[in-house]
């Protein structure tokens, strides 16, 4: 599912540069290619912090901060298109920096997915077991001194 959507993003990418490029010329296509990243490099910038300190807000009231910690994958994200040169990732980049949309984005990946989280039915928790023989286990028993050293001011 991933290769053919990647093949489908990189063709429409082609044909729109071309399609502009043809519009406004080489030469202003690819510096308003590079001019929409530095944009987006500097929104991704400031709204990667403002999510840390949100993060660090909620963390400090004593709060799990699990929606800062979704933002801050939506944010990664972004970043990731906004590298990715072309008009049509850096329009998915930028709408992942504005908080408006990208709350949007976090509520439908959340909506569509909590039934599949929340459902599983199959857990697996893995123990394992130290199978030391008794006789290295009473060796081990007398190794427990701790080294330190100590000041008093």
């Amino acid at each position: 599912m991933l290769f053919p959507l990647f093949v489908v993003v990189t063709l429409l990418e082609i044909y729109v540069l071309v399609s502009v490029g043809d519009a406004i010329g080489g030469f202003s296509t690819v510096l308003l290619v590079i001019i929409t990243a530095l944009i987006g490099s500097s929104l991704l910038k400031h709204q990667g912090w403002s999510t840390m300190a949100k993060a660090q807000r909620s963390m400090a009231e004593g709060k799990t901060p699990a929606f800062e910690m979704m933002e801050g994958v939506v944010i990664l994200v972004s970043g990731v298109m906004l590298l990715t040169p072309g008009f049509i990732t850096d329009t998915v980049g930028l709408l992942g920096l504005i908080p408006l949309s990208r709350r949007y984005f976090i509520n439908n990946i959340l909506e569509k997915n909590a039934s599949k989280v929340f459902s599983q039915k199959n857990a697996v928790f893995t123990y394992k077991i130290n199978q030391t023989p008794p006789a290295e286990k009473k060796r081990e028993k007398k190794d427990d001194a701790i080294e330190g050293e100590f000041w008093e001011d």
